[in-house]
């Protein structure tokens, strides 16, 4: 297989991939992800998780 060849494959792979992640978030997937709710769990839970990361306290050079 020439290097065209495969650079031309890799592309499709990675296209097809990105599709796939929209097709998570189209209006006509039926079992879509609704953005708006995903987005606010998200925050709500970063905030949950700073909360508890701020009581444990400590010094912020500790590392995991």
């Amino acid at each position: 297989m020439t290097n065209e060849k495969a650079e031309l494959i890799n592309t499709l792979i990675e296209i097809e991939e990105r599709i796939d992640e929209l097709w998570e978030y189209h209006p006509e997937n039926p079992n879509r992800i609704d953005v708006e709710s995903e987005f606010n769990d998200l925050q709500r839970t970063a905030i949950l998780l700073q909360n508890q990361i701020d009581e444990l306290g400590g010094d912020d050079e500790d590392r995991i």
